[in-house]
């Protein structure tokens, strides 16, 4: 992580000199649901700094929150002796029985799924006094929706800051206190969880905020805090445009985790149906939440005007944003139709019209490894493999398996500032699309699936636009490894690296086949598997993989060291009349 300069500096001194508002804790509630106790803290009104900016480029801005509510938390993780109460009152099946399978995660050599996994068959031994793990974000909620009929009152899961709030007890360190007296993580725990309220309490008197087990929050998790709610309420605004692979928030770290995950302000994201060897969670008692803010989604929906009436006046046909003295160049796409996917297939079949009534830009190569760490230096934007502190790597053609410390700084090998950024998950793609339309007042995001096969194809109905030995980098002629942009061939439309290179994220979420995809050049958001789709092939891949319309499903917090990577589209419908042609 790069050095903070000595501004931030002085603003962390300021920013933690501020007062807190805050009193000691009001008493402890307890109650009894069908013969099982539930204990909780009450925890006052008052402000406090959320966030760090020690911390991940997430944690910030640091950001006062003013909860002007009291309510009530649980003394504890919830336990095992709850949930079975739970369990047995409803017949509840968790995520991971219902799909036979969750995520080992002990240490990154033992980690991946894991078969038959589950909060009842979890890997070590456990009492009732074990918090309960292996537990879904959707679990979670269910749990709560349960304990609010039996009771007739209202319990949730914390928002991001209830919980941060609670956690610091009014501190304001990384840490409440001694993190050896009061956490079970990787240097404390004994391969696995461990009773509850064994550890010392913080000063409010929460049991393990700290470790033992993450802790689901009610909040959509976002990249950094702009805009975030800062009266305590929960922040549940998608935050991607496939609604779908929204992640929640995990926080307070695990038994198996270091002791920087463990920090007041540290945010882990996952899926609201990821569960795994150390998910767990705790309960609040409080008011109902605020209606949810929905996404302001990128409609691709044109009027009439905008529709095949373009004039190059209006639309130039190319397009350089200058930003920060980086040059991106966007390749004006006009509307047309064209046949998408194959008759030959499975995944890509039927092969059905698509009619692309509207102007867009597309990217004339792939994001580079020069653009990507611009928006890192100016965001501290920290990519899912650095926040996880590992990706997938192949050697050979053996199967991909987690190694430590890979990421797009260190992917494997050397790579040059030209060569496309590579061990980006779709989330770092969507996040940097952010990045760019703020910084230049356009429309920018990741292609549709349609958009990014119509501009490959060019105006060809083969396998691909042209020479595949000309115009791609495939596995008999990349020497294994990426090259800079920009070196083979373009398509007729001035677009290089559409086959090969890297694999591409587009938008849709994966489907088996196209029956019901929409004909309009539109993203295919809908689906209740949470795979999204890629795009064009990569280096390491044989030349049949890199036709036009094969596309490839993967999870989208998914990085593997060398060869995702993404390509930019920008709509023309803002600022569309100050576009201006290249000089």
């Amino acid at each position: 992580m790069k050095p903070f300069c000595r501004s931030t500096i002085i603003l962390a001194v300021l920013l933690s000199a501020l007062p807190l508002v805050a009193s000691e804790p009001a008493g402890r509630l307890q109650l009894s649901v069908k013969g099982v106790s539930f204990e909780f803290v009450r925890i006052p009104a008052g402000e406090f700094l959320m966030g760090s900016e020690n911390g991940d480029g997430d944690e910030r801005p640091v950001h006062r929150v003013n909860i002007d509510y009291g309510f009530e938390v649980g003394k504890t993780e919830v336990t095992i002796g709850q949930f079975k109460v739970f369990v047995a009152t409803t017949g509840y099946e968790t995520d991971a029985e219902r799909h036979g399978w969750a995520w080992h995660c002990p240490n990154v050599e033992l980690m991946g799924p894991d078969k038959n996994r589950n909060w009842q068959r979890i890997g070590f031994e456990q009492t009732d006094d074990h918090p309960i793990t292996c537990i879904s974000f959707n679990d979670a909620v269910a749990f709560c929706d349960w304990l609010c009929e039996q009771t007739g009152q209202h319990f949730r899961l914390p928002t991001e800051a209830e919980w941060e709030y609670a956690c610091r007890a009014g501190t304001t360190g990384d840490y409440t206190g001694d993190l050896h007296e009061m956490a079970w993580f990787d240097q404390t725990g004994i391969g696995g969880t461990s009773p509850v309220a064994v550890r010392k309490a913080n000063a409010w008197g929460l049991y393990d905020m700290h470790g033992n087990v993450w802790e689901w929050c009610e909040d959509i998790y976002h990249s950094n805090y702009n805009n975030a709610p800062i009266d305590g309420s929960a922040n549940t605004n998608p935050d991607v445009p496939a609604e779908i692979a929204s992640r929640r928030v995990l926080r307070g770290g695990a038994w198996c985790k270091p002791r920087e995950c463990c920090r007041s302000a540290f945010r882990y994201a996952a899926h609201r149906a990821f569960r795994d060897c150390g998910t767990g969670f705790r309960i609040v008692r409080a008011r109902p939440p605020g209606e949810p803010k929905r996404w302001p989604c990128q409609s691709q929906t044109k009027s009439k005007a905008e529709q095949g009436s373009s004039s190059e006046s209006e639309y130039p046909a190319r397009v350089k944003l200058a930003v920060d003295g980086l040059n991106f160049d966007f390749v004006r796409i006009e509307p047309g139709e064209f046949t998408m996917g194959t008759v030959l297939g499975d995944e890509e079949m039927p092969a059905h019209k698509v009619s692309i009534g509207y102007n867009y830009y597309m990217a004339a190569t792939e994001v580079t490894l020069e653009q990507f760490e611009l928006f890192v230096e100016q965001t501290s934007y920290v990519t899912d493999a650095e926040k996880q502190g590992w990706a997938f790597k192949r050697s050979g053609q053996s199967d991909w398996y987690p190694e430590i410390l890979i990421s797009w700084r260190l992917p494997g090998f050397v790579q040059t500032e030209n060569e496309p950024a590579t061990c980006i998950s779709w989330y770092d793609a969507v996040v940097f699309c952010e990045w760019l339309s703020d910084k230049t007042g356009r429309d920018i995001r990741l292609p549709s699936e349609a958009e990014w096969e119509y501009a490959c194809r060019a105006g060809t109905t083969g396998d691909y636009a042209g020479s595949i030995g000309k115009m791609g980098w495939h596995r008999y002629n990349s020497g294994v490894r990426p090259h800079p942009v920009a070196q083979k061939k373009p398509n007729a439309w001035g677009l290089y690296d559409m086959h090969g290179n890297v694999w591409e994220w587009v938008q849709d979420v994966w489907h088996m086949g196209c029956d019901g995809a929409p004909t309009d050049g539109s993203a295919w958001l809908q689906a209740d598997s949470l795979t999204l789709t890629m795009r064009g092939g990569s280096f390491a891949n044989p030349p049949w993989w890199l036709c036009s319309y094969i596309h490839m499903r993967n999870d989208p917090p998914c990085r593997l060291s060398y060869n995702h990577g993404f390509r930019l589209v920008m709509d023309v419908c803002r600022h569309r009349k100050t576009l201006q042609p290249n000089r």
